[in-house]
This record gives C-alpha cells, structure tokens and sequence, in this order.
C-alpha cells in the first residue's frame, strides 16, 4: 500500500491529516497569523462536531509561540468548546521539542487542567507509539496497527506525510 503525497508545509499555520482516522494529526507550523488560527479554530470545530471520539496527535515540531492575543483567543476558545472536545477528544499527544513551548503549555494545564488524558514528549516516534496505544485501548486496533506500520515504514516522518 502506498503511502499518501506529503502535504506541502505552509510557512506558518496549521496542517490536518485525518488518513488514519479516529487518530488525527496537527502540524503546527512557524508563527500563524490570526486568519490561520481562526481556520484552525474553525477546522478543528468541525472535527468535534462529527460527535465521534478520537485521540489527537499535535505536532509543534516546527512551531513557534503564538503571540499573547493569540493565545488568549485561543484558550478562549478551549473554553467554550470544552464540553463537545470532552465529549470528542479521547486523548492528547503533544509532540514538543520547544522548551518556551513545553514551558507554556505545563502552565496552561497548571491553570485550566485537561479532562481527558494526555503526554507530552520531545520526539515523535514517542507521540506516535502513545496515540496507537490509545487507539488500540479503545478498541481501534485495526487503526493502531496502521499508524504503527506507517509510521515504521517512515521513521523519520510522521504518518501521512
């Protein structure tokens, strides 16, 4: 089976790849602008809105930090989407090699804490193996497996790219 194109990374904003659903995939990348956060937001609402569970792989390799006003949008936002991602959202990777990033994101959850699981780490293969565990304890097992293969078949990239 062949793997699917490699999506072309924009200089800044956020990437989806839903080919391994119920486990989906967000690069962030670069420093976004409000435009590329709002369809971010937008995006990441109609995913919720599906009403099916799934677990998310967020990939912040090659992010920077939002400003402050994006932040704060986009924690207001958290906030009032937070009874459908409870309902959505099985659990959270986040893939963080940033120390201001991981430093921000520790104090986010210090203030607002997650209601559903989830595990930060510094390399992917880490995120991958996480999220195809959470997958295969939710009964997805056909789904784990195939993020596991993919992602083995390709070390060095995450699945889908």
């Amino acid at each position: 089976m062949a793997s699917p194109p490699t999506p072309k990374s924009p200089a800044s904003g956020f990437t989806f790849d839903d080919s391994l659903w119920p486990l989906l995939i967000i690069h962030f990348t670069g420093n976004p602008t409000r435009t590329e956060l709002e369809t971010y937001l937008a995006r990441r609402l109609e995913y919720m809105q599906r009403g099916e569970q799934h677990v998310l792989l967020y990939d912040t390799r090659n992010a920077r930090m939002l400003n402050n006003e994006l932040s704060q949008r986009h924690v207001a936002w958290m906030k009032e989407h937070d009874a459908l991602r409870r309902k959505t959202v099985m659990a959270s990777v986040v893939v963080i090699t940033s120390p201001v990033i991981r430093l921000t994101a520790s104090a986010i959850l210090h203030f607002w804490p997650a209601k559903t699981p989830y595990f930060f780490c510094s390399n992917l293969p880490e995120g991958v193996r996480w999220a195809a565990d959470w997958l295969q304890k939710a009964g997805h097992h056909t789904q784990a497996n195939l993020v596991r293969q993919r992602y083995a078949s390709h070390p060095s990239r995450p699945p889908g790219s």
